[in-house]
């Protein structure tokens, strides 16, 4: 009796794990909703673009506005997201929409003392600062990959639509000059391309890692002044760009 009771209470834990397996493995089709959470990363590049004037071209040729600036800059990216999948043989394709956060803020600061001839400020630190902030972004992504049983290997394009704040000061320390406002804010559009990797726990849940570079279009900022500086400005070209690295969690159903 106890052999028979044990054999019993062993086929009933195998046929247990047994239902919680994959069933129909190779099958990614149909919908799914997800969350995921990761890291960001951005190069907060700018580079010099146009300026004018009197003072600004003796400045930038004597060095006290940089050419170009790169500081990388990474934080949490956090969302969610929902997609289809179709599949033929062990070929997937789909689409793919997520929305989620990316905290990432690169600033730079540059400070030199005004060596130009004639200058109007000799010896005064001309410190200039730029900082890109990203915040809110989602992305519409086609999706095309191979299935080998629990596992999914795909690339991902498409569109990418974000919140980014791009921002140019200038500031003359010892005089107290700060500069106006040069800023620009708001929804930038524009790609992202990536790849990943999905692989099925169970028949509704598998756990997805992936890496998307996006692009949201550049933007430039106009540095002027008319009532401090008149007839002076100048522009930086901002490039707001960023790699965001995530896992997620999806539920197929």
């Amino acid at each position: 009796m106890r052999l028979a009771a044990l054999l019993v209470a062993a086929m009933s834990a195998q046929s247990a794990l047994a239902d919680d397996r994959p069933q129909n493995a190779s099958d990614w089709s149909g919908a799914y909703v997800g969350a995921y959470g990761g890291l960001g990363v951005s190069s907060g590049r700018a580079a010099l673009k146009d300026f004018s004037g009197t003072l600004l071209p003796l400045d930038v040729q004597y060095g006290l506005f940089p050419q170009g600036i790169k500081k990388n800059s990474s934080g949490g990216a956090i969302g969610i997201g929902a997609g289809f999948n179709f599949q033929s043989g062990t070929f997937v394709s789909g689409v793919e929409a997520d929305f989620g956060y990316v905290g990432t803020s690169p600033e730079l600061r540059f400070d030199r003392i005004d060596n130009v001839p004639s200058s109007p400020f000799p010896g005064v630190t001309t410190s200039t600062r730029y900082s890109t902030d990203f915040g809110a972004l989602g992305t519409l992504r086609a999706r095309a990959g191979y299935a080998f049983g629990n596992t999914v290997i795909f690339g991902t394009a498409g569109l990418a639509i974000g919140r980014v704040y791009n921002r140019f000061e200038l500031s003359l320390v010892e005089v107290g000059y700060t500069s106006p406002n040069w800023s620009g804010s708001g929804t930038r559009a524009g790609y992202t391309v990536g790849f990943g990797i999905e692989h099925r726990i169970t028949n509704a849940i598998s756990l997805k890692f992936d890496s998307l570079y996006v692009d949201l279009a550049d933007r430039t900022i106009l540095g002027a002044d008319p009532a401090a500086f008149p007839n002076e400005s100048i522009s930086y070209r901002f490039t707001n760009q960023l790699i965001v690295t995530r896992l997620g969690i999806n539920m197929r159903f």
